[in-house]
């Protein structure tokens, strides 16, 4: 069965509230068994909408589907009722789905959430977060408990909060999708898949000031519907002043299994970020084919303003660490996650961090080729690890930093820097506090002359191999409280070395 929104009294001229007549579309759609709800050529004006089962949404070309900008024509679903939120989730919304099955939104058309006019005016030149002007921000998309679920082809305008959310959902299929959103608006997420399994992302194209894509498990997900696991994304375009493709901060049930690759990550705060925080496992992840092109954003030291983006362009981001929040749980496990074929551009390190009470574990980099930029014009020189007691603190900048992790791999990982260096930039490696660090076919200088190529404190079982010194090279390796009978090195050159390995407390290296 096809209708049409036009038979059911829609008007297309970007003033007429049509609520009810595309929801009396989709119910009579839905009441003959199932079929597609056709949206004409036109601007249609609707508050909240809800999808049934069987039932398919299609966006003509030139069809637009326009947010209404009175809290009075939102209502919040079935079972939100007690609902805990996110910070900065509300719980109306544009277009929703509660239980439903085989459910689409298709077609080239647009779903426009005019995000622009919740926020202070844009100046066109800073880069800072646009501080929202009121507390009614409804998301573009929100599905919960949904089984088949399709959204192809349709482009998302300008969500006001959270473009689209998917709490629950199954077997759920994003493809060809484009989210052109508020790039300084706070919560701006682009697709948040939360306690959902069996998802697949596939060519979009998405620009956010919040996350690209985040997936999590929220509170209230993780209590209904428990862990996120099967997820694939593949051949996307991201930017983000945030994050391109996070996964946590919110933490409440398990995230495993979690394919990214083939895809651009460019100017954007972070590449790929992990977070654990409320007590979850995460864990068997692959990210290769990635090109990803970092840099920094307005901060603290620059903006002195209530809203923050979070990150220092890290393109890897992964932390282990309790919330910032009274009787915080301990954090979680990040364990098996696997990086290789990567290219990198960044104003930021690598930055892989555990706790003492819980260390990252089983982590590889692998043909990795990173470039350090200066590109803001913003002096750095601090760590971001929001949300977390320490927050944002002053730290020499390497290219890769490792703390309390085991088993980690780095293998022919090759680190550049750019004619023009930041002040803060340090070490091509820096370690503290690690258990099994091998490392392979390493190549690299420090941003500084007079520093060390890698500098490593507390390691426990290093093996160092096929590696070569690069001419220049004043000190390669400086170990400090390091036991050296755990240390083995193999088959590297470092004639190009004034001084190979420099010890402190450490009585020899074997090999």
């Amino acid at each position: 069965m096809i209708v049409n929104i036009v038979e059911f009294g829609a008007v297309d001229d970007g003033v007429t509230v049509n609520t009810a007549a595309i929801q009396n579309a989709i119910d009579h759609c839905a009441a003959q068994g199932g079929g597609t709800v056709v949206v004409p050529k036109g601007n249609y004006v609707s508050g909240t909408i809800m999808l049934r089962s069987y039932v398919e949404l299609h966006l003509t070309p030139a069809a637009r589907i326009v947010s209404s900008m009175k809290e009075s024509d939102f209502t919040a679903p079935e079972g939100a009722e007690g609902l805990e939120l996110s910070e900065g989730q509300g719980s109306q919304a544009l277009v929703c789905a509660r239980h439903a099955k085989n459910i689409a939104i298709t077609g080239l058309g647009t779903i426009d959430g005019r995000g622009s006019q919740f926020l202070e005016p844009e100046d066109g030149v800073s880069d800072y977060v646009l501080q929202p002007l009121g507390g009614f921000r409804p998301k573009m998309m929100d599905f919960e408990g949904c089984t088949n679920v399709v959204f192809r082809d349709v482009t998302l305008y300008q969500a006001s909060s959270w473009g689209m959310h998917m709490t629950g959902c199954n077997q759920v299929t994003v493809d060809g999708v484009k989210i052109l959103g508020q790039v300084r608006g706070p919560n701006n997420d682009g697709i948040d898949p939360d306690s959902c399994k069996d998802v697949h992302i596939s060519n979009c194209h998405i620009e956010t000031g919040d996350d690209c894509i985040v997936i999590k498990t929220t509170k209230y997900g993780a209590e209904r519907y428990g862990g996120c696991e099967n997820i694939t994304v593949t051949n996307c375009t991201l930017q983000s002043h945030d994050s391109a493709i996070k996964i946590g901060t919110e933490t409440h049930a398990d995230i495993r299994n979690i394919v990214v690759t083939n895809c651009v990550i460019r100017n954007s705060n972070r590449g790929v970020g992990i977070w654990v925080r409320d007590g979850a496992t995460m864990e068997n992840m692959l990210f290769s084919n990635l090109i990803i092109e970092t840099r920094l954003f307005s901060n603290e030291d620059e903006i002195k303003r209530t809203l923050r983006w979070w990150g220092k362009s890290e393109p890897i981001f992964m932390t282990a660490e309790r919330r910032n929040t009274p009787n915080a749980v301990a954090p979680g496990t990040i364990r098996n996650i696997r990086f290789d074929q990567l290219l990198i551009e960044s104003e930021g390190c690598i930055y892989l961090e555990g706790f003492e009470e819980q260390k990252l574990e089983g982590i590889s980099l692998s043909n990795v080729k990173m470039t350090m930029r200066v590109k803001s014009g913003y002096p750095g020189g601090v760590f971001d690890t929001q949300p977390s007691p320490r927050g944002v603190f002053p730290h020499h900048i390497p290219a890769i930093f490792l703390r309390n992790a085991k088993d980690v791999t780095l293998s022919d990982v090759e680190v550049k820097w750019a004619e023009e260096r930041n002040a803060n930039w340090s070490n091509a490696l820096y370690g503290e506090q690690l258990e099994d660090l091998h490392i392979r076919g390493f190549k690299g200088l420090p941003a500084q002359e007079q520093l060390s190529v890698m500098e490593l404190k507390r390691v426990q079982g290093l093996c160092i191999e096929r590696t070569k010194a690069l001419p220049g090279t004043s000190v390669f390796l400086l170990l400090d409280e390091v036991d050296s009978k755990d240390c083995t090195l193999e088959g590297n050159n470092f004639t190009n070395a004034a001084t190979p390995v420099l010890l402190k407390e450490a009585k020899s290296i074997q090999g």
